[in-house]
């Protein structure tokens, strides 16, 4: 099947790559459109008029766009042509109308917050799905830990935004997690706080020796009260062969298992219990690492996220 693309490359998380491959590994032809490069290497007219002659020449059975990645207008008007779809990664509260115009403009619109299915519906997004994100077997793979990256914790992210509840607890939780365990935190912003960076920018290579490299990764996301949303660097962490601490988010129990894939906590009373757990059973972290990289890559690599996204299509249309 022939499959035009249209995102950014994103370089830090190679998420976009990620999403070509698993299409090329299921046996699909990608057109990758950038519209961004285009529009400043043509400029913005050029640039409309050469995406519409290409995707005329090479007669998608599907167009799929990353986040936004294509102007909505252009949407509206290749959608009554071919059969659209777009994935859009993150979690707004509220809804953004800006994102609901898409979903209502696109032919199927694939989220990664379940809890947010049915807000999106209310507002006239049909028909709409639920995908998690998934694991790269070329990106996201075991590596030998370096001296350099080593420590009991690590935790890779920024703060959150300026004076937000999210960036209130991450402060205090890697505050929490320093004054107990050798602790590596790793991203931009924050030094203002007090708390001194390893590293600020994390790509993929960096990323897989820091799971190596540390006894186990926290994982906290801005949102906990969305059923089964949760941050991508959940797979990639499992998928790079690190152990996971995690905040519990609703219904997390549906995908992955306590104590066999993951740690989770409710607050941080409990995150330094799982995060003391991890860090003096070597035997039992071992045996969840094993078990967590080979689910992430089996069940929920980029591939299979692909697969589901294309069998919903198949079943709900687009």
């Amino acid at each position: 099947m022939k499959v035009a693309f249209f995102a950014k490359s994103h370089k830090r998380s190679n998420i976009t790559t990620h999403i070509v491959r698993g299409l090329e590994a299921l046996g699909h032809e990608v057109l990758w459109i950038n519209r961004h490069k285009l529009k400043r290497f043509m400029g913005k007219s050029i640039a409309r008029w050469w995406i519409r002659k290409r995707i005329e020449s090479f007669s998608p059975a599907l167009i799929l766009i990353f986040t936004r990645d294509m102007e909505l207008p252009m949407l509206r008007e290749l959608s009554q042509k071919y059969k659209t779809a777009q994935f859009y990664d993150d979690c707004n509260v509220p809804l953004r109308d800006e994102v609901v115009e898409y979903g209502q403009a696109v032919g199927h619109f694939f989220i990664t917050a379940r809890g947010q299915v049915s807000s999106y519906e209310e507002r006239g997004v049909k028909p709409i799905s639920y995908v998690t994100g998934g694991c790269d077997s070329i990106d996201h793979h075991r590596v030998e830990p370096q001296e350099a990256f080593k420590s009991e914790v690590a935790f890779i992210g920024s703060p959150g935004p300026k004076g937000s509840k999210g960036q209130k607890d991450r402060v205090e939780l890697m505050k929490r997690l320093a004054a107990e365990f050798d602790l590596k935190v790793y991203g931009r912003g924050w030094q203002e706080h007090g708390i001194e960076v390893a590293r600020e920018s994390v790509y993929p290579e960096q990323y897989r020796i820091i799971c190596a490299s540390s006894k186990v990764m926290i994982g906290l996301d801005s949102q906990d009260d969305v059923d089964l949303y949760f941050s991508n660097r959940t797979w990639i962490t499992m998928g790079c062969g690190g152990l996971l601490a995690t905040r519990y988010i609703p219904k997390l129990e549906e995908i992955l298992e306590f104590g066999k894939q993951v740690y989770w906590w409710k607050d941080f009373d409990e995150c330094l219990d799982v995060t003391r757990k991890a860090v003096n059973d070597a035997e039992k972290s071992k045996q969840m690492r094993d078990e967590a990289f080979a689910y992430a890559h089996k069940e929920y690599s980029y591939t299979r996220m692909v697969e589901r996204m294309l069998a919903a299509i198949e079943e709900k249309g687009a």
